[in-house]
């Protein structure tokens, strides 16, 4: 388009391209997530200009093995609306998270989505309050609800984890962070029925802001929190659970490597211990439970 479109491309084992494709319009169209389907497609989640109900909407598409569009859905009011996070469910489904100006509580409330397996909305849910409160990161749990990480503009900008049922109800929620600024960009529930938490945060650590790892219980109590990070920014976009019952935690930093940005990779024990880093440091953030307003809208599609 005449903005900017969506970027799909395929690479081999190797990182040798296979095909690349772009979708959208006229207006600028973004991608935020992608994640392979049962079928061997892909579903991709952002947020488009072009299309949708007015503003920007929540775009979702799902292609074939071969990036092939096979269907492509946009979800909004008549405010901006996005997709930040998105991942097929054990029914075959997609669960979506992002933020939403159109519908909710306050300026932009967390968005909630639920479609089915050809991308048709089964249900929507907000969470929020009067302060700005976005989701960078949901995962279908174990029992088959959902957990969902960001952050919350409520009391500063902490960290939030939330975890819904099936349909969406609101469980409990959980906020993590310090006098400054604190996000979680990726979650991930662990072996032992708990969640890693991984972003960054500029109320603890050694500088600027850095790597934030949180560690909770299945209830979303707080076992343990680790900063990585030196004198600038460091921060982590991606954590996952390995075999060996660590953490891998990918991001930037801007405190150690060989120029201004450098691709940051830790990996950690069970405990969030590291063999080796510049700067470890342990911290015990505040933590609280907010009960925040939950309403279902019914987005244009």
């Amino acid at each position: 388009g005449a903005g900017g479109d969506v970027f799909l491309l395929k690479t081999d084992a190797s990182g040798n391209l296979q095909w690349a494709k772009t979708f959208g319009g006229s207006g600028w169209d973004y991608a935020y997530s992608v994640q392979q389907t049962s079928d061997g497609g892909y579903i991709v989640a952002g947020f488009t200009y072009s299309f949708g109900a007015g503003g920007y909407d929540v775009f979702l598409l799902k292609t074939d093995a071969s990036g092939n569009l096979q269907w492509a859905k946009t979800f909004g009011g008549s405010d901006g609306d996005a997709a930040r996070s998105v991942q097929q469910t054990s029914d075959g489904g997609y669960i979506v998270a992002g933020w939403t100006w159109s519908f909710g509580a306050g300026s932009n409330d967390v968005f909630l989505l639920k479609t089915d397996a050809s991308g048709n909305l089964q249900w929507a849910k907000t969470f929020g309050g009067s302060s700005g409160d976005v989701a960078s990161s949901v995962q279908q749990t174990s029992d088959g609800g959902y957990i969902v990480a960001g952050y919350t503009g409520a009391g500063g900008i902490d960290i939030f984890l939330l975890k819904t049922d099936a349909s969406g109800n609101l469980q409990w929620a959980k906020t993590f962070g310090g006098s400054y600024y604190d996000e979680a960009s990726s979650v991930q529930q662990t072996s032992d029925g708990g969640y890693i938490v991984a972003g960054w945060t500029s109320s603890f650590g050694a500088g600027g802001s850095d790597v934030f790892l949180l560690k909770t219980d299945a209830s979303g109590n707080l076992q343990w929190a680790k900063t990585f990070g030196g004198s600038s920014n460091d921060h982590a976009y991606s954590v996952q659970h390995t075999s060996d019952g660590g953490y891998i935690v990918a991001g930037y930093t801007r405190s150690f490597g060989a120029g201004d940005y450098d691709v940051f990779l830790l990996k950690t024990d069970a405990n969030g211990n590291i063999g080796t880093c510049a700067i470890v440091a342990s911290v015990t953030p505040t933590v609280n439970t907010p009960s925040p307003s939950v309403a279902s809208p019914i987005p244009t599609v």
